[in-house]
């Protein structure tokens, strides 16, 4: 039987939904990051089937915490507003390192890493709180 997100989500608690969903959207992110492409927020909610932006803060804060706790580059950079940089709940690089950590994030083999658990995003989103 094929698991949907949609449907862990809806069966989920309160606490855990951000963390399925970050699961979700760090496949998109790694995909994108291998071919070198940003991704604005509107997209990202579209393919994820949001009508808007405002679920992305808690889901793309338990990536950004992941990555920073485990040494990662912070795949949540290639997420960007319509000027091209990352919203105002990225915290992981000043505005003058955005270039280079996005580099770093392209240069960064995703693929090579074992994709985070779903209590792995839980775990580091509690731990930043």
């Amino acid at each position: 039987m094929i698991r949907l997100f949609s449907d862990l989500v809806e069966s989920a608690a309160t606490g855990e939904k951000a963390a399925i969903r970050a699961l979700q959207a760090w496949q998109f992110l790694i995909g994108k990051a291998n071919d070198r492409q940003t991704l604005r927020y509107g997209d990202l909610a579209n393919l994820m089937g949001y009508t808007d932006n405002r679920p992305l803060s808690s889901i793309l804060g338990h990536i950004m915490y992941f990555c920073n706790q485990k040494g990662l580059p912070p795949l949540t950079i290639i997420v960007v507003n319509k000027d091209g940089t990352p919203g105002e709940g990225f915290s992981d690089a000043a505005p003058d390192e955005f270039h280079k950590k996005r580099e770093e994030v392209f240069l960064f083999d995703w693929f090579g890493v074992m994709p985070p658990t779903i209590q792995e995003f839980r775990k580091a989103w509690v731990a930043a709180e």
